[in-house]
């Protein structure tokens, strides 16, 4: 049994000091660190924040030699006691690494404990250390890990029935707000670190309402874990989420929570409530639910699998979803929201390349290592997933059948979730299953291929229109119509950025545009227009001075050197209708009805 103690040692140095003892080593014991956590699709090699690592047994050192990037075998004493000493720097302020200085201790055990390569299936136990520096004397600890005896607050002895399980509860330490609530039949621990002036109150009651809501339409009376801990860190400018078995580690602006006495539900708000929302539906689906690929991680790998479009598209389709029917957002939230998401599907020309299939399959190459030409090469996995149940939900409930996904979603608990066992590979026939109905066909043609569902034909069931139109402007998202459409940035095919000096450099530009064919590239500083200085406040402004059809001399920069072109605005026939919006129409009752049975809680 692997026994770890972890000191927070060094907060300047934001060093974690780890002891790991193995109590009956093997003749070539090996102890190896993870390369990649799960729910994070990249090799992250966290070997590399390893500073020094040594070995002894009965006091004497012995040899602890690496043998690849990140394992280590050490030269012992069968059957003797061996410690591994090493110590691991902690400065990843994001939910997958760790984190420590002297407000805050974060730590993700894959990032941070080493793993007996010789025998993973073993339990493990951890004494986590007060930390002894004069900042840390109001810590206390928030995690889900099996505590066996701990002070009051939180430090002392932890359990778990294997490495798998170890790695999969991460621990923070802070002197952290916090409060709790009780969801699923199981108590929610809420923690919130950093400074804000957030409404509490408020998030508790719809954290509970978002945590109820999952747990009702799984259709169980208990929740699948004896405690649930959320982990919320709040930054000046942050945003991510990662899913454990029994916690989400949350990362957002503070000025996202909710104010104190103001009732509207701010975009940042809603945001975090989608966030809370998607990572919490993960403790079902990929914690529970897994592809077959999963079970069980290797962390040494890649571990390929092209069913992500379910476990990211899934979760990613139920997150505001949930919000909906619970009542924190309106009918006319969500149908804005979905517009804005299908309009990032019309802006991307990677969607007509890339199969959400092949998404996943290259998850680890390729969404997380994101550059200037992803946009022209490939499309989200979570976004495609997330049409793909759309579509699978709207075609089911268009038939008024007795099933909807949220009866896929049963069955996969029932059949998979519960009993370990990893989804296939091909896993349309048992979807079909469970929605009654042979829908095979459409499932593989949706996620095998590049084409898109009718998304008209699809809405007009609900009594919703599905209708396009051009960006209105840079800063147009889509999700609403624009009564007044202006030349801009996205009307060239350019997302642009700000060089820091006030000066607009280009970001993307989009396969097929004007741009493009003018032969600007990502990273150009755009100086002039027509002769007139360009900065990233008036570029906006001289644009719309254009009509379509009309040829504008571009002055810009290239490595320093200053080049000329010509863009040529696109006529109406040449313009992009990449912006979608979702109108309500007609009065039918039964399509409203739908809509209802779609929107509500069932």
């Amino acid at each position: 049994m692997p026994h770890y103690t972890l000191t927070f040692a060094d907060p300047a140095g934001h060093l974690l000091d780890v002891e790991m003892t193995l109590p009956s080593p093997t003749a070539g014991e090996r102890v190896a660190m993870p390369s990649w956590i799960p729910g994070s699709y990249l090799m992250r090699e966290f070997a590399r924040h390893v500073a020094t690592l040594s070995a002894s047994q009965s006091g004497r050192e012995i040899r602890a030699e690496k043998v690849d990037k990140a394992t280590w075998q050490l030269g012992c004493t069968p059957g003797e006691p061996v410690t591994v000493s090493y110590r691991v720097y902690a400065w990843d302020r994001s939910v997958r690494g760790c984190y420590f200085d002297s407000s805050r201790g974060f730590v993700n055990p894959a990032a941070a404990l080493l793993q007996d390569a010789s025998n993973p299936q073993a339990a493990c136990t951890l004494d986590l250390k007060a930390p002894a520096f004069s900042d840390g004397h109001a810590w206390r600890v928030a995690t889900s890990m099996t505590a066996t005896q701990i002070d009051a607050r939180g430090f002392g002895h932890y359990h778990a029935e294997n490495y798998d399980e170890l790695i999969d509860h991460p621990l923070e330490c802070a002197d952290f707000d916090e409060f709790t609530f009780e969801a699923g039949g199981v108590l929610h621990r809420f923690v919130i670190s950093g400074k804000h002036r957030g409404d509490l109150e408020r998030l508790k009651a719809d954290s509970q309402k978002i945590c109820q809501g999952h747990c009702d339409l799984f259709g169980d009376s208990v929740a699948p874990f004896d405690q649930y801990v959320f982990q919320l860190h709040v930054v000046d400018d942050g945003y991510g989420g990662l899913e454990h078995r029994a916690s989400t580690a949350l990362i957002c602006p503070r000025n996202d929570l909710p104010s104190v006495g103001d009732a509207s539900v701010s975009e940042g708000y809603r945001e975090l409530l989608g966030l809370i929302s998607h990572e919490y539906f993960h403790a079902w689906n990929v914690k529970r639910i897994k592809p077959a690929a999963f079970t069980p991680y290797d962390t040494t790998r890649e571990n390929y699998t092209r069913l992500l479009w379910i476990f990211e598209g899934f979760t990613s389709y139920y997150d505001e979803l949930m919000l909906t029917r619970v009542g924190l957002i309106t009918e006319a939230d969500y149908l804005k929201i979905i517009g804005r998401r299908l309009t990032s599907l019309l802006r991307a020309p990677g969607a007509k390349l890339q199969s959400t299939a092949e998404a996943s399959f290259d998850a680890w190459i390729k969404y997380y290592r994101a550059d200037e030409n992803a946009a022209n090469s490939q499309f989200s996995y979570y976004l495609r997933g997330s049409f793909v149940a759309l579509a699978l939900d709207l075609t089911l409930r268009a038939n008024d059948s007795e099933a909807s996904l949220d009866d896929v979603m049963r069955g996969l608990w029932r059949d998979y979730g519960k009993t370990g066992v990893g989804v296939p590979e091909d896993p349309f026939s048992v979807i079909s299953r469970y929605a009654g109905q042979d829908v095979a066909p459409l499932l593989a043609n949706w996620v095998n291929s590049t084409t898109d569902p009718d998304w008209a034909a699809l809405f007009a069931p609900f009594g919703v229109s599905y209708r396009t139109r051009a960006s209105a402007n840079a800063a147009d998202r889509g999700g609403r119509d624009e009564a007044t459409i202006e030349t801009n940035t996205r009307t060239l095919g350019l997302v642009m950025g700000d060089s820091g000096a006030g000066l607009p450099v280009i970001k993307v530009v989009l396969s097929g545009g004007s741009a493009w064919q003018a032969g600007l590239s990502a990273g150009d500083t755009l100086v002039a227009v027509d002769g007139l200085r360009a900065s990233a406040t008036t570029l906006s402004k001289h644009l719309a001075r254009f009509k379509a059809g009309t040829a504008v001399p571009l002055s810009y920069f290239r490595h320093d050197q200053l080049r000329e072109t010509t863009v040529n605005v696109p006529t109406a026939q040449q313009t992009l209708r990449d912006s979608v919006w979702l109108p309500l129409e007609g009065t039918d009752s039964v399509a409203a009805l739908r809509r209802q049975k779609w929107l509500s809680q069932a």
